[in-house]
């Protein structure tokens, strides 16, 4: 499952995130929250493993399975043809991904 933080601007190193806390010994590092990965102080970049994805300027998302099935129940409602209604479902095919699909969800 994926996790979308609003307002949240995509940290450019661990010491920089508000997901990273610092230990009870400041000696020993930060800790990531969310891989639980200790860190040395002053991380200065962000670790191979971080989970974060930077998630580009977009309009609303919509999944685009349930476009392409509702477009093909209601293109024949306007009498299109079948070259539209196709046209149309390539489209949406066409569009592109910016938050990818959750396992199991295609």
């Amino acid at each position: 499952m994926g996790v979308y933080i609003k307002g949240m601007e995509m940290p450019t190193s661990c010491m920089l995130c508000p997901l990273c806390v610092e230990e009870a010994d400041p000696a020993n590092g930060e800790m990531c929250m969310v891989t639980g990965t200790l860190m040395p102080p002053c991380t200065r970049e962000r670790l191979d493993d971080c989970p974060l994805a930077p998630v580009p300027p977009h309009g609303d998302l919509i999944d685009r399975r349930e476009a392409i099935i509702d477009a093909n129940e209601r293109a024949y409602d306007f009498w299109l043809s079948d070259d539209e209604v196709n046209a149309t479902i390539q489209f949406l095919k066409e569009q592109p991904t910016i938050i990818e699909a959750e396992e199991g969800e295609t």
